[in-house]
């Protein structure tokens, strides 16, 4: 017969046996539970791309909308800045500032004038009555002038209606000048400038050398 201690070594111990269904139970819901947990953690590491493979947009950033975005100049656009001159080639020259009333005089035409008879003091009172006289429509309208300064004084009168001499509307003229108690009587030709203006291309004495 064996003793009490021979019998108790020989019970096998089952761990699993002394758990009991509830034991089991509680098991299984955690080994549940650590899986659901597991898949939860996994889906937070997804990530699913919301723009297309090429887009590039920074945290933080707004779009420019097309009206604020600079436009290009268009292609065949005229630019206004000068060409840059050949390499080389000759500088262009500034055009002539002379009225065409002053080009080159041709063969025949009356030489400039150069009125020794009025002072240019004169001049500057004589000319504005000159332009009213060539711009005369009708001839023999005579316009008179005074220079307070010298006591010169005297008148321009249109002789004639306007010709074209060297591309320039002129009109020839009369006119008598008075200074130092003497008296002249000149004639002469008046040219319009490319500006508006009349001058005095020739004047002379009364039958005497234009000058």
């Amino acid at each position: 017969m064996r003793s009490l201690d021979q019998r108790q070594r020989a019970v096998p111990i089952s761990t699993r046996a002394g758990l009991g269904p509830r034991a089991t139970l509680r098991r299984n819901a955690a080994a549940a539970f650590a899986i659901v947990a597991a898949f939860a953690c996994a889906g937070c590491s997804v990530s699913y791309p919301l723009f297309g493979k090429d887009d590039d947009i920074p945290t933080g950033s707004i779009a420019r909308s097309d009206a604020a975005a600079p436009q290009p100049a268009p292609a065949d656009k005229v630019s206004r800045a000068p060409l840059a001159p050949i390499e080389g080639a000759a500088p262009a020259a500034a055009p002539s500032a002379a009225p065409s009333a002053y080009a080159a005089p041709q063969p025949g035409a009356a030489a400039p004038a150069s009125p020794s008879t009025l002072t240019p003091d004169d001049w500057s009172y004589a000319r504005g009555a000159l332009g009213l006289a060539m711009g005369a429509e009708a001839a023999n309208a005579s316009v008179p002038w005074a220079n307070p300064d010298s006591g010169a004084y005297g008148s321009f009168t249109a002789s004639s209606a306007p010709v074209i001499e060297n591309g320039a509307t002129c009109r020839p003229f009369a006119a008598s000048h008075s200074a130092g108690g003497r008296e002249q009587r000149l004639e002469g030709t008046a040219c319009r400038t490319a500006a508006g203006h009349w001058e005095a291309v020739s004047i002379r004495t009364s039958g005497g050398r234009a000058s």
